[in-house]
């Protein structure tokens, strides 16, 4: 399909379903921002906050205590956050008809509405697109894997009327604008991304809003409170799969309801990212690097002296700890669809000229959106690329490339070309927020980013993921997962691997392939004897991609009967996931320990497919449901006959063993005890530190070395008092700091 016509259908059959207004219309009166929601998305490697009025994370360092997490947290899981403000700018200049526009003018300002809260912005004139409350559930913003999420039901077109100023319930129809339907998935009811409605992405959000004055407006009478009168269709995408887990797409449809054209507007991409941000706790503010490839239109940035304090546990980290991030421009609206302007500021410096981020709407129009007389813009071809300030861009001279946005508080602004909107006719912004560890890897996914795109929104995708089934036992853990992988013709063989680390690491051995790409070792792979084996050989971007030695043979496998498999000790367990009759295979890890906890993902990979090497699935980030990740932690037996086995582990503790899974963790724990028991710890003093009484279906009891008023215990030797009904024990342990 022509990638025109499909964003032309897109628009028209897909990016708008809605609710009947007769069913579910409520006026919008007072503060239209009383209908704005928030909620996560967090399918792949990336997890942020969003809220359905077009703010993609919300990084508020004005007032750390505001600030939503995640916020663009990358890799998910791992507590490192890097978005301070994402967002989209609509501008155009004056004059306009009156028709288009709201509030009042009397200094013949441009106009600039921006999804920006002041917070995570410091944006003078906030919020500026407000949500349509047809399409609001009454607590979260929607998302395709919730349906609890979703309004009531959804609307069957885009509204024809808009807000006279989202103060008041007075709305303009404009009874002229054509009809937009938008069908529904008939899989799953919601309004997909694709064409007839269908679900395209692995996980979706979608929202509409309405331009109005912003939240400065209410109550304050401000005499610059000026807006257009725009309505804004907003989606998230995001996939799963090696090859798209580590970017999400962004697609912001700008109509004009209207009956009058909006002349020369311009829509642009407002990307704040810090390395780290100063709204997490005890991050001071420390000086990043800004990029912009032109040729990917990529504006991304990284840490500025490969140094940065640790967000987690205080202490630093070195930069190949940090991640690259950014946004890539897969699409912009008017002109020939390409970036036209490229300004690099910062958040607070010289933020009232036209080196600095514009707090007013005029300001920020004319010097970021527009970048005009930008003292890094020498040659006024609109982009920012003389950051030496010698007269002459950096690429033509070797200038040092990148713009420093002292304190983490770099701004990057993407604007696309001038264009005019007639009345209902509409027009797309679709760009990708992007990630990787290195300079390279970033490029790499946003050039994956933009090759989605370019096949119409179609993955590439490894064989279907393995649902895995996980019985933790005595230091023994057991995978069971079914055969439906195999099905896909160009299957080839599963791999498993293993995280301490909450699937921060999948091992302890990795490389780098020749992009940067950081690959982990597998503790197993099974590989179809089928002669297809060693490193794939047709194409030298994946030759580090090891296919397997034919040792299918190896993998053990069962036919379950009567909820177990016969053959094999699962010591009385019940599978819960499959069927009598069901083949499944299984793999046992003995080299692990008790209390541990231990996450597993089953990854099928395929023989490679001509465009692409051989692709392989990742790791779900929830291993709480029924897919190829799990997580468990081996032990021993609830103590039923006495208490003979209870031991303290480790003993003696010693800071930073295998135990400590977080930053800064501190535990021991008690092993082999009854369900219920009364644990009484001593210091060398006879001193009472600290009680427990447990009562719950473990057999271990953990301590994080704190004392009854939550202060860190000292070095030194431990008692231990335990008593149950079936018996006493007494023991010591040694806590080494």
């Amino acid at each position: 399909m022509n990638i025109n016509k499909f964003i032309k259908n897109t628009i028209v059959f897909s990016l708008l379903s809605f609710i009947s207004f007769p069913a579910l219309f409520y006026p919008q009166v007072n503060d239209p921002m009383s209908y704005k929601r928030w909620n996560k998305i967090d399918i792949n490697k990336i997890s942020t906050v969003f809220s359905n009025s077009g703010l993609l994370c919300d990084g508020n360092n004005q007032n750390s205590n505001l600030a939503r997490t995640p916020s663009f947290e990358y890799p998910q899981g791992s507590g490192k956050q890097y978005g301070t403000c994402v967002a989209v700018v609509v501008g155009a200049p004056f004059p306009q008809a009156p028709e288009v526009v709201g509030g009042t003018n009397p200094d013949n300002l441009p106009y600039l509405d921006g999804s920006m809260d002041e917070g995570c912005a410091d944006f003078w004139n906030e919020e500026h697109f407000a949500p349509y409350s047809e399409f609001t559930n009454a607590t979260v913003a929607s998302i395709s894997t919730d349906p609890n999420s979703w309004p009531i039901s959804w609307a069957a077109s885009i509204p024809n009327y808009y807000p006279v100023d989202g103060l008041s319930n007075n709305i303009i129809t404009n009874t002229n604008l054509p009809n937009v339907p938008i069908p529904l998935d008939p899989k799953t009811g919601w309004p997909g991304a694709g064409p007839n409605g269908k679900t395209i992405a692995d996980q979706e959000t979608f929202s509409v809003m309405f331009g109005w004055g912003g939240t400065d407006q209410i109550g304050t009478g401000n005499s610059k409170t000026r807006w257009l009168h725009t309505q804004l269709i907003m989606r998230g995408m995001a996939w799963q799969g090696s090859l798209y887990e580590n970017f999400v797409v962004w697609m912001f449809i700008v109509r004009n309801p209207t009956d009058k054209p909006i002349v020369d507007i311009s829509m642009g991409i407002h990307s704040d990212f810090g390395f780290f941000p100063s709204f997490i706790p005890s991050i001071n503010f420390d000086d990043d690097r800004h990029y912009y490839d032109p040729k990917l239109q990529l504006a991304y940035g990284w840490d500025d002296n490969n140094y940065e304090e640790n967000p987690l546990s205080g202490g630093g980290i070195s930069g190949e700890d940090v991640a690259w991030a950014g946004v890539v421009a897969i699409k912009m609206p008017g002109g020939n669809g390409k970036v036209n302007t490229y300004d690099a500021a910062n958040f607070w410096e010289g933020q009232t000229t036209n080196s600095g981020s514009g707090g007013d709407p005029e300001m920020y129009y004319n010097w970021n959106l527009r970048n005009l007389n930008d003292p890094e813009d020498s040659n006024h071809d609109g982009i920012d690329d003389d950051f030496d300030h010698n007269g002459i861009p950096d690429a033509e001279e070797g200038g040092q490339g990148y713009y420093i946005g002292k304190g983490a508080d770099g701004l990057q602004v993407l604007g696309s070309d001038k264009f005019t909107l007639q009345p209902g006719q509409m027009d797309t912004l679709i760009f990708a927020t992007v990630f990787g560890m290195t300079e390279q890897e970033i490029k790499t996914n946003a050039q994956r980013a933009i090759s989605l795109y370019k096949n119409n929104w179609i993955p590439l995708q490894a064989p279907p993921a393995p649902k895995v089934e996980a019985i933790a036992m005595d230091r023994k853990v057991i995978l069971i997962w079914g055969t439906e992988s195999e099905k896909d013709p160009e299957f080839e063989g599963y791999k498993i691997y293993r995280s301490l680390d909450n699937g921060q690491t999948w091992g302890a051995e990795s490389f780098n392939d020749f992009q940067g790409g950081l690959h982990y070792i597998p503790i197993a792979q099974y590989d179809k004897d089928d002669n297809i084996s060693g490193y794939y050989q047709s194409s030298p971007e994946y030759a580090w991609f090891y296919l397997g030695d034919n040792n299918w043979n190896s993998l053990l496998r069962f036919v379950v009967n009567d909820n177990t498999i016969q053959g094999l000790d699962l010591s009385g367990y019940k599978l819960k996931n499959f069927n009598n009759g069901d083949t499944v295979n299984v793999f046992i890890d003995r080299t692990v320990l008790n209390g541990i906890n231990y996450r597993y993902y089953v990854a099928a990979y395929d023989t490679g497919n001509g465009i692409t090497g051989p692709l392989e699935n990742s790791a779900s980030t929830k291993p709480n449901e029924f897919n190829n990740t799990v997580e468990v932690r081996p032990e021993l037996p609830i103590a039923t006959i006495n208490l003979n086995n209870v031991k303290v582990v480790p003993n003696p503790y010693i800071l930073s063993t295998i135990w400590e899974n977080g930053w800064d963790e501190h535990f021991i724990q008690f092993t082999g005890l009854s369900e219920k028991a009364d644990i009484k710890i001593f210091n060398s003093s006879g001193e009472l530190v600290k009680t427990f009484n447990k009562d719950d279906n473990s057999s271990i009891l953990t301590w994080d070395l704190k004392n009854e008023f939550d202060q860190l215990v000292a070095p030194g030797v431990y008692f231990y008092h335990i008593s149950s009904d079936i018996g006493t024990i007494l023991g010591k342990f040694f806590i080494i700091l």
